[in-house]
């Protein structure tokens, strides 16, 4: 799967979750949105190889 955050791209050739992917990333799960294949998902989801996916920080303020 092509994985995109920020300004980098990684490639992974093996299943996970997202929970995992951000794991590996070390990205903390509320504090990023995770869109696989234009869809948003939760941190359970499974991603594969040959989805496309894209990692947006969240924003916050007051």
């Amino acid at each position: 799967m092509k994985v995109r955050y920020r300004d980098k791209e990684f490639e992974f050739k093996e299943s996970m979750s997202v929970n995992k992917l951000l794991k590996k990333l070390s990205l903390r799960k509320n504090e990023v949105v995770v869109i696989k294949n234009d869809t948003i998902v939760t941190e359970d989801e499974m991603l594969r190889p040959g989805d496309d996916v894209r990692i947006i920080d969240t924003v916050s303020g007051g």
